[in-house]
Formats: C-alpha cells, structure tokens, sequence
C-alpha cells in the first residue's frame, strides 16, 4: 500500500498541507512512535493522560514520511520537516485518509461487533477462510480499535480476505469503525452489559451497536445478525439490505438446532434450507459458543465457500490463550483459565461449563473469581446475582478478588493474586481427591496469572 500526499490533498481539499510534498508518501499507519517504520504515516492518539502531538518530532525523525496533526495542536510541531497534514480533528482524519486508503483493497472485509465473543468468532471465521485463500486478521495481540485495525490494514499485501473484530467502549466508536474501514460484511453478536459504565444503559449498548446496522444498510450491504437477542431482532424491521439471521429461533435462516458437550469438546447441530448438518469441536467448551460456530459458518458461505467447506474447515479452530483453557497439573487435577475477560454472560457460560465438567461428585472444586468491569449502573446488580449462581453451583470454596466483593456476598474475599497462589497450592497437596479449579474475572484482576504461577507435579 502506498498513499501519495498529492492524491490525499486532491481527494481531501479541506485538509491544510504544511511542507507540503507531492511526491511525499506513506506506506503504513502506526499511532506507537516507538515503533515508527520507514514511512509510515503518524497519527497522535489523544488519550486520557496522554497527547500523541507531543511525540510527532520524534516519529518524523525516526521515519514516518509525515504525520496527521489538529490544527489546534499545530504550535507542537513548528520545527516539523517533513508534512504535516492539519485536521479538526485526529478522529476524523485518520478516518477520512483510513476510508481512502481501504478503497484500494478489493477484497471483502468483514467486521465483527458485540457484546462478548468477538474474538472468538474471528478466529473461527478465519479459520474457515484460511481453507480457501490467506486472511489478513490480528494474529497474538487482539486488536479491535480503529487505531489498530489503521496498522493492521496497513500490512495488506495479496490476502483474499480481511477479518476485523470492532469495538467500543464509548459512544460513537462503532459508527468510527464503519466509517473509517467500510466493511463489505458485518457481523452483529449480541448486546450485553459491556462498556454500560461509559455509556450509560444497556439500551444505549444497543444503539452504540446498532450503529453497525445503521451503516451497513445505508451502505446496502450484508449483515450476519444473531436473531435471538431480543434488542438485536428489532433489526428486522428496518433493515432493507441483505440480512442473514442465525440462532434457534425458527425465523433464523442458519437455525441452531442442538448445542451440547462433554470432555471431548462441543457437539453442535444446526439447519440451513432443510437440510441439516453437524459437527464436533474438540476441546472447545461452552455451549453458548455454538453462536459464535455458526456465525462464522454463515459468514464464510456468504463469501463462497459451501456449508460443507464452511464445517470441514472450522474443525481446525484453536481457541485463544485464556479462553476457557484447560491446563493438566499431574495426579488428576486441572486448573481453567478463563480470565481473559469476564461479563454477565461469559461469567453464566464459564460457570455452567464447568459445573458441567467437573462435577462435584468427582472433583474437589475451587472457584476464583473476580470483578465484572465497565458494567455502570447494574455492577452491584449484576455482582449479586453472580454470588447467588455461584452459592447454586456447591463449590467446595470460593475466593474472590476485587472492588465486588461485598455485593458478590460469598465466599472468602482475596486481597491479591499471590495469597490466592499460596492458598490453591496449599489445596493441591493437602486435599485427597481430584482438584479443579476455574480462574474467572476481568482482564485487569490479573487472574490470568494464577496458571502459571501454580505448582505443578
């Protein structure tokens, strides 16, 4: 990818050029000026405690070929060389030149919103696509920004796919997203009680993700929507382009006709046009992820690849680190890591899945858990109910690590990662019979760290 300067000024009037170059370009975006590449075009993030226009000096020298800068910022950089395209704002910048820049991929590019399960149903869409032509997708790092997916669809090359996770976590970031990469392809999971606190209620959730609709329709465009959430089957009414519903409902168009496991992995059946197909994903667990499954099918299919291709392929699906991951410790015992992330929902799955599991009949079972983050109003809501499931399940103990606590009202309140270690070590060699043990909570509770810090024979 190589953008000129003059066919940004050509195609963006009301940009003013300083050092104006016409032969200047950039072959990449990157918003980290550690990390600047020969070339690259700069973007200065705004952040809470930060303001990247302190850094565009530094970048420029280090490489970029030129930089976004607002114009209210402009006596930052008096001594810039190189151009420097002044805007109103970083924001609509970056999605302007972003929006020209994606024009010269002429692949589909889907992008994948909701509430919980983005990342999930990427990879398996991925997966899907790679048994038919190379993908572009984030690979490790999981990136759902506009600032990231900007570097991510920096590195195009001659893939036949891109697949995009798009997140949020304040108003107006999903109607950002569309504007800036123009999905040909969306994907609509659920809504849920995620990123409430910095919008205010689960129903300005749903407008915040409606907004993917929104686009896509204006746009007449596809959008792969999950037919069962019950604020998401509004849609229906008023989306007039093409719209591909899943779920269990009988209108869904991919209809989930029976989700179930055992320690093997995920049994999931489903329907499409009356004729009915089914397979098993091994060592993937969580019955609810049969949504996920079957988004990424119905994706696939509408990009070309036959029902048949779209189940041999996500057979090869491989979950991310942390995401309801299994983990031996010797004489029987195991220990899930599912600390990725938590919510309401994922918090119902991983609990039941468990329970499922390891049943308190053969296993001595230990629950840590902690906070639900950015749930806004309903967090003391939401952390009660969590405690009432949990009493329901009969752990054996349960320890909980966070601000919640005394909304969660059970168990043992844990004040740090390494008294948890010390207590679950001390079970592993003390209690006789088989342990497991379910790491769950939010990704800055640091439960994630427990695996690896426990002793293992």
């Amino acid at each position: 990818m190589k953008i000129y300067l003059r066919d940004i000024k050509d195609r963006f009037p009301e940009f003013e050029i300083r050092n104006y170059d016409e032969d200047a370009y950039f072959v990449g975006f990157n918003h980290d000026s550690r990390t600047i590449r020969p070339d690259e075009i700069f973007i200065p993030i705004l952040g809470d405690n930060f303001d990247g226009h302190d850094f565009i000096i530094q970048a420029l020298n280090d490489g970029a070929s030129m930089s976004i800068c607002e114009s209210s910022k402009a006596q930052k950089v008096p001594d810039a060389s190189k151009p420097i395209i002044l805007v109103d704002s970083v924001k609509e910048g970056l999605q302007k030149i972003l929006n020209y820049a994606t024009s010269f991929i002429n692949v589909p590019i889907v992008g994948i919103t909701g509430s919980a399960g983005k990342t999930t149903t990427r990879k398996m869409l991925t997966t899907i696509l790679a048994g038919d032509g190379k993908v572009l997708s984030t690979e490790g790092n999981n990136i759902n920004t506009v600032w990231g997916n900007a570097v991510l669809l920096s590195q195009y090359t001659d893939e036949k796919y891109v697949v995009l996770e798009c997140g949020m976590d304040h108003a107006g970031e999903i109607a950002w997203h569309m504007n800036s990469v123009d999905p040909d392809l969306g994907i609509l999971l659920n809504v849920g009680y995620v990123h409430a606190g910095n919008l205010g209620s689960i129903e300005n959730v749903y407008e915040e993700k409606k907004n993917m609709a929104d686009y896509l329709n204006k746009m007449g465009k596809p959008l792969i929507l999950n037919i069962d959430d019950e604020r998401l089957a509004r849609i229906k009414n008023t989306y007039t382009a093409k719209l591909i519903t899943f779920g269990k409902s009988n209108d869904a168009e991919y209809k989930i006709l029976e989700s179930n496991m055992d320690k093997k992995g995920l049994f999931i059946s489903f329907e499409y046009m009356k004729k009915a197909y089914e397979f098993t994903l091994l060592n993937i667990f969580g019955e609810g992820l049969a949504y996920n499954a079957i988004a990424a099918i119905a994706a696939g299919h509408q990009l070309g690849l036959s029902i048949e291709e779209c189940v041999s392929n996500i057979l090869g699906f491989v979950p991310e680190k942390g995401r309801f991951e299994r983990i031996e410790l010797g004489k029987g015992n195991i220990i899930v890591s599912d600390a990725y992330n938590a919510n309401p929902v994922s918090m119902d799955m991983s609990l039941k899945t468990f329970d499922q599991l390891y049943p308190q009949e053969e296993y001595y079972r230990i629950a840590v858990l902690g906070d639900m983050k950015e749930l806004g109003e309903v967090s003391s809501q939401k952390h009660k109910e969590l405690g009432e499931l949990v009493k329901s399940l009969n752990f054996n103990e349960v320890y909980f690590l966070g601000e919640y606590f005394n909304d969660f009202n059970f168990g043992t309140e844990i004040k740090s990662i390494d008294q948890v270690v010390s207590v679950l070590n001390e079970k592993l060699q003390t209690v006789t019979q088989k342990v497991a043990i379910l790491c769950k909570g939010s990704h800055s509770t640091g439960l994630y760290e427990i695996p690896e810090m426990i002793a293992k024979d």
